[in-house]
């Protein structure tokens, strides 16, 4: 079994970047304190400490991957391709009531619509809210929304123009319990 390339502390830092962690949230994640993130960070802890591997966990199960060195490229990191990238803040279109939030996946941009009743029966709205409180909607459920948007772009319901209309179905019924 080939050895493992060392972690460097700039990787984790890029790390924290992908995912928008601050140290106190990878901290959490890991289970460690944030003394030991700062360390390792600032390169006071060497890599044979067993806190690394700890750090290295929490942020590839979060979809980090470590590159190595190769040839006159330096070590970095990437995520893996398991949801789409969320391209640019979502927005509440005033007319339809739709939130459409764009997205990378796959190398293509398409325009993900989630209609508000999704959106009240995810914050248990009974009536309508501020489009402000619907944005903060999609912060709690990125990652449903994200995932039920692959699902649906891989299936090829996808509009000429690349939009992606969620609906109801398109969700488990736990995620309105």
């Amino acid at each position: 079994m080939p050895e493992a390339a060392p972690i460097t502390p700039p990787q984790i830092r890029a790390a924290r970047a992908l995912l928008d962690w601050s140290q106190e949230q990878l901290a959490e994640k890991a289970g460690l304190s944030l003394s030991t993130v700062r360390d390792y960070e600032k390169e006071r802890r060497g890599g044979e400490i067993g806190g690394l591997k700890i750090i290295c966990r929490a942020l590839e199960n979060e979809g980090v991957v470590f590159l190595s060195s190769e040839n006159d490229l330096g070590p970095g990191v990437r995520l893996t391709g398991r949801r789409p990238n969320v391209l640019r803040w979502p927005v509440k279109l005033g007319r339809w009531g739709e939130l459409m939030i764009p997205v990378e996946w796959r190398g293509r941009e398409y325009a993900v619509l989630v209609p508000q009743d999704v959106l009240d029966d995810f914050g248990r709205f009974r009536e309508t809210r501020e489009d402000s409180e619907y944005v903060r909607m999609f912060e709690e459920r990125r990652a449903a929304i994200l995932d039920a948007a692959a699902v649906v772009i891989d299936a090829g319901r996808v509009s000429a123009d690349r939009r992606v209309s969620l609906t109801h179905a398109d969700f488990p019924d736990s995620e309105f319990r």
